[in-house]
């Protein structure tokens, strides 16, 4: 009897066939199994660290609400929220502790401190010696705990071998270490200039600074909703808790010697984050223009780690402000930052959010209902990127002389302006630094002939139409002045109410004129009296010339319209006395777009153009608009002048 044998791995396919497979696998189908994993991980890997990274957000995003639920404890505790942070003199006989560098002996509790408590941690809030610093020895536990709370763990500098090493000198002590923090609270979008300036030298609406040697009081108020010596109740804020920012992310320093995100540091950069709106160049979340952060130890940071390695973390600052001067909102999350509302909510903005809705939603006087419809779609609305600018010509630049002058029914005077074409923000002579790419030089046209205030508005007038002079300049010498100085303290509603109400006096409306605001362009064509050539702008005033230019100078009173000569259009104090309210919305990025003709300015924005007598706008040397503000709020130095236009007869 024949007995069939198989072989392993053989099986009898017929009577007389038997098929038979090989054990294990070939090389070449190991390689393309090995092939096909690599494939699939490489697929995968993307989706993972994209599902680690939304689970890390995730986390920050409840950090950020449960900070929220605090603020409202606090709040309901005491009926006003933290104060940003606490500061005292104590052996320093200066009362500017703005100005001190020895943030570690003035520096007491800050907001994140005072928050302990509610956020289940009063054992360590317990801890904290309220007699001492928060640099002290006696609060060293405390301020080196790193807290979880207060950690986004996203930002992979922020760990126990990465504390805040602050120093005077390397050689000498204190050598004083903090552990590292990513929430900040909103100190405002306000000017690190104090308060409003001068007439040369405005800041549209500066930081407020009380120092007094007499009671030893400090305080450091900007527009946020905290201040240093100072906390608010929500009652005082106009703005709406929905669109009101209360607590946003800030990224760790990414160096020992790098003073940003510190949690029980009540310093702007370290909790707090403060000027970062347009009036600053530090405008928006995660600024990388290479000044845009203002610190204490910044150039010390330079010349350890180099410029380069600044740049490549994105974390610039500026090498030689070596003070706490402004800091803005930061994260490492792709493309935007996760914030706090004052209602709760947290929402993530991206870096090309509205810098306007940017400013205005970190001020707690901001109008209700300015930002009352549509945040969301506004919140979501980008503006162009810097790469995406238009290009602009040189045209062809024609020599313009002033015409006729006319007077209306109040005798204000008004002289012709010819139509004509100039190039809009051509940099200043000796002013080396180029134009930023999205405010480009570009050739503008004005087709129609302009009759443009010879003189700014002056009290006399606005208060014949208006019937109230808000002027601050009502006096000189401590006499009354008569009312031929220019009316100030004015909001750009003020002074389209003026226009309106001009317009509609029984002479004027039988003549047939009404009134506005002139556009920029109109404006910067009228001071330029039609001329492309750079303004010789200098640092002093030269010698035997009287001129009301401030430019440049130091700061000049505010003096009667018409003290000094006009320019070749006959016009008077375009470069100083006060600055002037334009009609049109504000937006660095609208002269890389601007329309050739007759310009009028982005169709909506949050804030106003204001001109002036500051080499800025004509040349800039950073990303600053100081005097910018919105159309609701006013200072000593802000008047207007007004287009008269002719209405065609039937």
């Amino acid at each position: 009897m024949h007995v069939t044998r198989f072989e392993k791995n053989c099986f009898l396919a017929s009577a007389s066939k038997q098929v038979c497979f090989r054990s294990g696998i070939s090389r070449i189908e190991l390689l393309v199994i090995i092939f096909l994993i690599i494939i699939t991980a490489a697929l995968s890997i993307p989706a993972i660290l994209s599902s680690t990274e939304s689970a890390r957000s995730t986390v920050c995003k409840d950090h950020l609400r449960n900070l929220g639920i605090g603020l409202r404890q606090y709040h309901e505790t005491f009926q006003f929220l933290p104060p940003a942070a606490v500061w005292n003199p104590g052996r320093f006989h200066s009362m500017m502790l703005n100005q001190n560098r020895r943030v570690d002996l003035i520096t007491h509790e800050n907001w994140a401190l005072l928050l302990l408590p509610y956020l289940d941690r009063k054992d360590l809030a317990d801890t904290f010696d309220s007699s001492h610093s928060i640099g002290s020895d006696e609060n060293q536990m405390l301020r080196t705990t790193s807290l979880t709370e207060m950690s986004c763990p996203t930002d992979i500098y922020n760990h126990q071998n990465n504390l805040y090493r602050f120093e005077l000198d390397p050689d000498i002590p204190p050598q004083v270490q903090f552990a590292r923090g990513n929430y900040a609270i909103n100190g405002g979008t306000q000017c690190h200039r104090p308060q409003i300036g001068t007439s040369s030298h405005p800041a549209g609406e500066g930081v407020k600074i009380i120092a007094n040697d007499e009671n030893r009081h400090f305080q450091y108020v900007g527009t946020g909703i905290a201040g240093v010596n100072r906390a608010f109740s929500m009652d005082d804020f106009t703005n709406g808790q929905s669109t009101l920012v209360a607590i946003e992310e800030v990224r760790a320093g990414i160096h020992p010697l790098d003073p940003r995100g510190v949690w029980a540091l009540g310093q702007i950069g370290g909790s707090i984050t403060s000027a970062h709106g347009i009036s600053g160049d530090a405008g928006g979340p995660n600024n990388q223009w290479d000044r845009a952060d203002d610190l204490l130890g910044c150039g010390k940071l330079h010349a350890t780690i180099g410029k380069e390695a600044l740049t490549k973390a994105k974390m610039p600052c500026t090498h030689y402000i070596d003070r706490n001067d402004q800091a803005t909102a930061r994260s490492m999350h792709k493309d935007g930052v996760n914030i706090l509302f004052l209602d709760g909510a947290v929402r993530f903005v991206h870096d090309r959010v509205d810098r306007g809705l940017w400013h205005v939603m970190h001020a707690r006087d901001t109008p209700f209902e300015i930002l009352a419809d549509n945040f969301e779609q506004r919140l979501n609305h980008l503006e162009p990127s810097i790469d995406a600018v238009a290009k602009f010509s040189i045209g062809q630049i024609k020599e313009l002389k002033a015409g006729d002058i006319f007077k209306n029914s109040l005798n204000m005077s008004f002289v012709v302006l010819p139509p004509g074409e100039f190039q809009m923000g051509i940099p200043d002579t000796g002013n080396s630094s180029p134009a930023p790419p999205e405010s480009p030089t570009h050739l503008v046209q004005i087709t129609n002939y302009v009759w443009m205030g010879q003189h700014e508005v002056t009290q006399q007038a606005f208060e014949s139409v208006m019937g109230n002079n808000p002027s601050f300049h009502q006096t000189a010498q401590g006499e009354l002045q008569p009312g031929n100085f220019p009316v100030e303290r004015v909001t750009w509603y003020d002074a389209e109410q003026f226009c309106q109400r001009l317009s509609n006096l029984p002479e004027e409306r039988a003549a047939k004129r009404r009134y506005r605001l002139p556009t920029e362009a109109e404006w910067e064509y009228a001071c330029r009296a039609g001329r492309s050539t750079p303004y010789d702008w200098t640092f002093a005033k030269r010698k035997y010339v009287q001129s009301g230019e401030n430019a440049g100078v130091a700061p000049l009173p505010i003096s009667a319209v018409g003290t000094y000569a006009p320019n070749e259009f006959g016009l008077y104090d375009m470069r100083g006395n006060v600055w002037e309210w334009c009609a049109d919305w504000f937006d660095r990025t609208y002269y890389s777009r601007s329309p050739k003709k007759n310009p009028q300015g982005p169709q909506e924005g949050f804030l106003k153009v204001l001109r002036g007598s500051d080499w800025i706008y004509i040349g800039e040397l950073c990303r600053i608009n100081y005097p910018i503000l919105p159309p609701w709020k006013s200072n000593r130095y802000l008047g207007f002048r007004v287009i008269c236009e002719t209405t065609p007869s039937p």
